[in-house]
């Protein structure tokens, strides 16, 4: 089979290698549609190398069918149209007893500890399938679509940390603001508005272009950078891009006792200059956000399937395999918004 396989930073080669052998309880995918992820992006430029393998295909946002189930697996057949829940979690320790199975430390994460969907078949190992995370798509939900579910769901967790719900967003009218109209950025705003519709919500984002995807997905206000906004402006803030230096400017945007979440990855390294007393005297709730649940990816699932989200508008760019350099390019250049390869055949039901 063809496959993109990671040598090192900027060394990403297409190779013919052999199918995975199918073994008792493991699930094999035909891939049909992969994305690209910033983590992807950071992993190719060298950025990212904890749990990064050399010599192996990466890739985890993906969908795709059925090709072959192993001995002892049941609830799947044949063509089935599935996506891939991609954080693997024991089931046993404490964090998986109290919701916060993200932050197992024995979890795994297929495409970075499994060879990944950069490729035309994917293996899902054993325990995976017995954890269900292999979904099965409704007939409502287009396959393309369905590789995008994986980082809404991690937006999902994202929003569940900060504190945003029913009963905060029905305390008052709130503002929320989000730095950052790439793909995340905009999966934040979609989920905000899906959710809970009479949330004021501004977006900054540099890039008049993006700036426009935002207002088309329902952004109240879409600014520029330079934009001036009096301090206290608002109650949440997220920082959907990796550039810490805009940590201190959330800080002074939100209110006393308003929410931030620091949602993007940074690059190794890097820091940023906080002043304490922003979230000592204004007793600010900051959090992070990483990977997602499995109940993320279900309700993620759920909100395409009832037509509530339709994410495949965000992919701009469809690449083959073979042009793997220049769907890099096109994603690390930002000229679009999500960019896919096109791996398998057409598949059956919605997409």
């Amino acid at each position: 089979m063809q496959a993109l396989v990671f040598h090192g930073p900027n060394n990403l080669s297409l190779e013919q290698i052999p199918v995975p052998a199918v073994g008792v309880g493991e699930v094999l995918i035909r891939v049909h549609t992969a994305t690209i992820c910033g983590t992807d992006l950071r992993i190719v430029s060298g950025k990212k190398t904890r749990d990064v393998r050399l010599g192996h295909p990466i890739g985890h946002e993906c969908a795709g069918t059925i090709a072959a189930v192993g001995e002892g697996v049941e609830g799947y057949g044949m063509g089935d149209r599935v996506a891939i829940c991609d954080v693997v979690t024991c089931g046993a320790c404490d964090y998986c007893d109290n919701d916060q199975e993200n932050l197992c430390r024995e979890r795994i994460t297929l495409g970075y500890h499994t060879d990944g969907a950069f490729a035309e078949y994917m293996l899902i190992p054993a325990h995976a399938v017995r954890r269900g995370n292999v979904y099965h798509l409704p007939d409502s939900v287009p396959i393309e679509s369905a590789s995008l579910i994986e980082p809404m769901a991690c937006c999902i967790n994202g929003q569940h940390e900060m504190g945003l719900s029913d009963e905060w967003v029905h305390r008052k009218a709130r503002r929320v603001v989000i730095f950052g109209a790439g793909p995340i950025g905009l999966f934040h705003l979609m989920l905000i508005k899906a959710r809970w519709p009479g949330v004021h919500v501004t977006v900054v984002e540099p890039s008049d272009v993006r700036r426009r995807h935002a207002i088309d997905r329902y952004a109240d206000v879409a600014a520029a950078l330079d934009a001036q906004f009096e301090d206290d402006s608002f109650d949440a803030a997220i920082l959907a891009v990796g550039v810490a230096d805009l940590v201190p400017r959330l800080f002074r945007l939100v209110q006393p006792g308003g929410r931030v979440n620091l949602f993007a990855g940074f690059d190794v390294g890097a820091s940023s200059a906080i002043d304490p007393n922003e979230i000592h005297y204004k007793q600010l709730h900051v959090t992070g956000a990483s990977e997602s649940r499995r109940r993320d990816y279900t309700e993620a699932l759920m909100l395409v399937g009832q037509g509530r989200i339709e994410p495949a508008p965000l992919i701009t760019h469809r690449f083959a395999l073979a042009d793997h350099a220049a769907a890099f390019d096109t994603a690390a250049a930002g000229k679009g918004l999500k960019v896919a390869f096109q791996i398998g055949p057409p598949a059956g039901g919605a997409g």
